[in-house]
């Protein structure tokens, strides 16, 4: 059934890529952000991107059980025990976890960093690991806004209902969560002109 090919598809991990059956290229959310200028990598150092591919790959172990944060190495052990500590506030219950999606309909695909339920509530969490500063980049509601369309394509809750953060960590142990809410209704507006504009 077409149906079923349309929620098919093949994700290459190492080069971050979605294919359909047919072999085509499918855009995605890191993408369609860089393409339309929401985010640009040029300031993005080795260090910072292989600081935030270890970060995140530590914290998913930790919510998948198979990780004690003491152990953690130590270059990146303060960054996991910030997301600790904030997960004893929320007290999560993912279901998905870096789990790879394609939308059925409009073609793009993402790997929101968690879904299911913080304090009891539908959500969607972007983790996010700094250096100095907060870091509270202008295309993070957007991002989450973008996963947030891309997870309501599967479970039967609106995009606009799922509250969405981003989970900022520190080296000092410090971490912020930022509520995306209060910029919902302008979040959804360009995430949606987003996806006309790359998903053609």
């Amino acid at each position: 059934m077409l149906t079923d090919r349309l929620t098919q598809f093949r994700f290459n991990p190492d080069e971050h890529v979605y294919t359909d059956l047919d072999g085509r290229e499918l855009p995605h959310i890191t993408g369609m952000l860089a393409r339309t200028g929401w985010i640009d990598d040029t300031w993005y150092t080795e260090e910072s991107c292989e600081r935030g591919q270890a970060v995140h790959a530590l914290t998913a172990d930790f919510d998948l059980g198979v990780l004690d944060p003491a152990t953690a190495p130590k270059t990146y052990r303060a960054w996991v025990l910030a997301y600790v500590a904030g997960m004893k506030i929320l007290q999560p219950i993912w279901d998905s976890i870096e789990a790879p999606i394609v939308h059925p309909t409009f073609r793009f695909g993402g790997r929101p960093d968690r879904v299911g339920k913080a304090f009891g509530i539908s959500t969607i969490l972007e983790v996010k690991s700094n250096n100095q500063g907060w870091n509270l980049e202008k295309a993070h509601p957007i991002q989450t806004a973008l996963q947030a369309v891309l997870v309501s394509a599967t479970r039967p809750l609106p995009a606009e209902a799922w509250v969405r953060y981003a989970f900022y960590c520190r080296p000092n142990g410090q971490y912020r969560l930022e509520d995306h809410e209060k910029t919902k209704h302008k979040d959804f507006a360009e995430a949606y002109r987003i996806i006309r504009e790359c998903c053609r």
